[in-house]
């Protein structure tokens, strides 16, 4: 069986973009942090957190219960 001829043949992957040497990322990043840093830094509210922890209760409630322990 022969090879395919050159033409033929797919061309072999891009190289992978570094990230960080990307203008677009650095863009995107940039902006990306000047929209949202204030936002990310405020204090999760107190019912969230306390939403969050009743969740957890209840689901390591379930657990036990699937694996018989309660």
């Amino acid at each position: 069986m022969t090879d395919m001829p050159a033409r033929r043949r797919r061309p072999s992957a891009p190289a992978e973009c570094q990230p960080e040497n990307d203008a677009f990322d650095i863009w995107l990043g940039a902006s990306l942090r000047a929209a949202f840093d204030k936002v990310a830094a405020e204090p999760i509210p107190e019912d969230l957190l306390l939403m969050i922890e009743e969740d957890r209760a209840e689901r390591e409630r379930l657990r036990r219960r699937r694996r018989g322990e309660g």
